[in-house]
């Protein structure tokens, strides 16, 4: 999971690919949490990753309707390296049993940690003040969901020691 991504300018990726990136890595955190929701062993935990899925697609709606009203005509096949700046693993986690839940936890937690990453290192460098201020909320926002997240696996009688998604 510590994959060390290649260094690169984030400043020339551009607006409209930023909410690309964003919209995409929004996306697999919705489903992911739909998965995490399904397969939880508790009710509490249960709950709180069906709230989470709320929360991402609202956060996936505000992407994408920006990316529309900014750039009608955009269009991205986004590139492995593209969503590997906001996601670690593959799309689909596993969470059938304690110990694949517990590894799925600690994906879904360096996803969240690369994609505030990704969102902090772009927001200075934004062209328009609406993706600025979205890529401000989406870091406050994920590390929110970062802090809630370890709660919840602490509060499971679990300690999760996750590396650092980018270094």
């Amino acid at each position: 999971m510590g994959k060390k991504l290649l260094a690169f300018d984030i400043s020339r990726i551009g607006d409209d690919k930023a909410l690309a990136i964003a919209a995409y890595g929004e996306a697999v955190s919705a489903y992911r949490y739909i998965v995490l929701a399904e397969k939880s062993p508790d009710a509490r935990l249960r709950a709180s990753f069906e709230a989470m899925v709320k929360s991402e697609n609202t956060q996936r709606d505000a992407v994408q309707n920006l990316l529309h009203e900014l750039f009608t005509g955009g269009n991205f096949l986004l590139t492995p390296m593209d969503k590997e700046l906001v996601c670690v693993g593959p799309r689909l986690v596993d969470a059938r049993d304690d110990a694949r839940f517990d590894e799925a936890m600690k994906l879904v937690i360096a996803s969240e940690k690369r994609s505030i990453s990704f969102y902090g290192r772009y927001a200075p460098a934004a062209q328009n003040a609406k993706v600025k201020d979205l890529f401000v909320t989406l870091t406050a926002e994920g590390l929110e969901r970062v802090r809630l997240l370890r709660q919840l696996f602490n509060d499971s009688g679990k300690h999760i020691a996750e590396s650092c998604p980018i270094q």
